[in-house]
């Protein structure tokens, strides 16, 4: 890490502070000690030209799977986190199922020294709700929720199904003031457990249609607890006037995310090689992706989240489901909705950095003085192609492969050491 560094010239965009004009920015041991105007320097300082770039707060992303442990062969520690400090993203918070799952203290442990030794990111982890992912018992929240590292619970894609399990598990977040970060949508496990269940006559109907369902239960779960409550990757329209709704009464702490592909692709969108992306929750209706665009601007939805899934290409031919995103997202939201004039850049500042940091406690997403200098040098005129074969993710799994983006990461910092520049890792 360099003991002092100077961002020079660039246009700065911090909703956090209220930060939206030139400014420079002066770093010392990791901090930002000094936002201003020609600022002097020594000669030792490293100086990095931002002139007619924006500088802007690193970005979180809340939804991220690494797949160490245990899926290694698909995304590592060391790729998912090099990806991530290509897309400019500073931060990640990973959800909890690799093999074995993140369902206890010594699992984090476990993941978090691999962290230390192979990350080029910060990165958090959220812990399952229940023990290996099962849903039939609950895990120690009260004793993961201690661990600072430990973000958010979350059963990742198989909601937990018994609502009174679902009850005890909000009551407890609430007690230690954890958020529950569920994914409301249906899962193999929750199948079975239906099938196994006579009272569930109507479950589980078409395939993929309670996210609705399962996202006003668990508001319900939330609002009795007295807790928080931050919905991943919402997907349809009903979901979000249920969210609006929620969300209007004011009774409990509701955030949630969507993702850059059910933002900008729709059921009838296909990859260069004319097959269909396949994720969970499946691509929507173009009524579906006009309202989560909708819920952007209102403030329904909180965070662009990526919920990048890395598989092979073997794994999507055998039926898996997921899209990776680290590399792409902010291009692509640049490209389609900044550019379009849907968003402004401090709009899309505040769901990709600002907003995350504050809904799960992290020590980022601002540039203010004593901040941690987790900074994304962007130039928004950049011009590239997307070509899925150069990611530094192990995964192609891309449905944006192809695609001509108007705006790119040039420069990333985390804590002050730039970790990507000019298109390579540095670390």
């Amino acid at each position: 890490m360099e003991n002092e560094v100077l961002i020079k010239g660039g246009y700065v965009v911090d909703p956090a502070t209220e930060l939206d004009g030139h400014a420079d920015i002066f770093i010392r041991d990791g901090k930002i000690e000094a936002v201003s105007h020609n600022l002097k320097v020594n000669n030792t300082t490293k100086i990095i030209d931002a002139t007619r770039k924006y500088v802007i707060p690193g970005l979180i992303d809340s939804h991220t799977h690494i797949r160490e442990p245990g899926l290694e062969y698909k995304e590592t520690i060391e790729t998912g986190s090099r990806a991530a400090a290509k897309g400019g993203y500073t931060t990640l918070i990973c959800e909890p199922n690799t093999i074995p799952p993140i369902d206890s203290p010594e699992m984090v442990e476990s993941l978090m020294e691999k962290v230390y030794r192979k990350g080029v990111v910060n990165i958090y982890t959220k812990v399952c709700i229940t023990k290996g992912l099962l849903g039939e018992e609950l895990t120690d929240i009260a004793a993961l929720a201690t661990d600072k590292r430990v973000r958010a619970l979350s059963d990742d894609g198989n909601p937990v199904f018994y609502e009174t399990l679902m009850k005890k598990a909000c009551e407890l977040a609430a007690q230690s003031d954890m958020i529950i970060s569920p994914h409301c949508e249906d899962s193999q496990v929750s199948l079975d457990k239906a099938k196994e269940n006579s009272r569930i006559a109507n479950f589980p109907g078409k395939p993929f249609c309670h996210e609705t369902d399962f996202i006003i239960r668990e508001i319900q779960c939330t609002e009795q607890a007295k807790g928080r409550l931050h919905i991943s990757h919402v997907s349809m329209q009903s979901s979000l006037e249920t969210i609006q709704h929620a969300k209007e009464r004011g009774i409990a702490k509701i955030t949630c995310e969507v993702t850059p592909h059910h933002l900008l692709l729709d059921e009838n969108y296909k990859n260069l090689d004319g097959t269909v992306p396949k994720t969970n929750p499946p691509l929507r209706s173009p009524k579906d992706v006009k309202a989560l665009q909708k819920g952007l601007l209102n403030c329904i939805v909180d965070v662009i989240a990526t919920d990048h899934a890395p598989h092979t290409y073997k794994d999507i031919k055998n039926g898996a489901s997921g899209i990776i995103g680290l590399e792409t997202a902010l291009g692509v939201i640049l490209t389609k909705l900044v550019h379009t004039g849907i968003l402004s850049l401090r709009q899309v500042v505040q769901k990709m950095s600002t907003n995350p940091a504050q809904i799960f406690k992290i020590h980022g997403g601002s540039l203010a003085i004593g901040m941690p200098a987790d900074i994304t040098i962007v130039d928004l005129d950049r011009e590239w192609i997307v070509d899925a074969d150069t990611f530094e993710s192990k995964a192609r799994n891309c449905p944006f492969h192809g695609w001509k983006l108007t705006g790119k990461v040039v420069t990333t910092l985390v804590s002050g050491r730039v970790v990507f520049d000019d298109d390579k890792i540095l670390c």
